[in-house]
């Protein structure tokens, strides 16, 4: 890889960055995540830290979706939700306490 290149090998230029994005199709009830590249400009580029931003594109919002951003949990949050549904998951499993 050189330096024009992002993680995957996808080719960004200077006034681009690679966002893992999660997308869902409501109509033919599917979903996925893929690494896409968007100009530095676009909304999903520019989230900084923990920030969490969801696009809702729908009929009225067709031309210009709804942006919805704010501050997410932080790593130290998210971990801490995690392992304790691991644990109300083992418990609920039969695991010893």
């Amino acid at each position: 890889m050189d330096g024009g290149e992002g993680r995957a090998g996808i080719r960004v230029g200077g006034h681009e960055v690679l966002r893992y994005v999660g997308v869902v199709d409501v109509v033919n009830q599917k979903g996925i995540v893929e690494l896409r590249r968007y100009k530095k400009e676009h909304p999903f580029a520019q989230l900084t830290g923990s920030d969490n931003i969801i696009a809702f594109t729908t009929q009225r919002y067709e031309k210009q979706p709804l942006i919805v951003r704010g501050p997410g949990a932080g790593a130290e949050v998210t971990a801490g939700g995690v392992f304790s549904d691991i644990l109300r998951l083992a418990s609920y499993l039969g695991a010893p306490s």
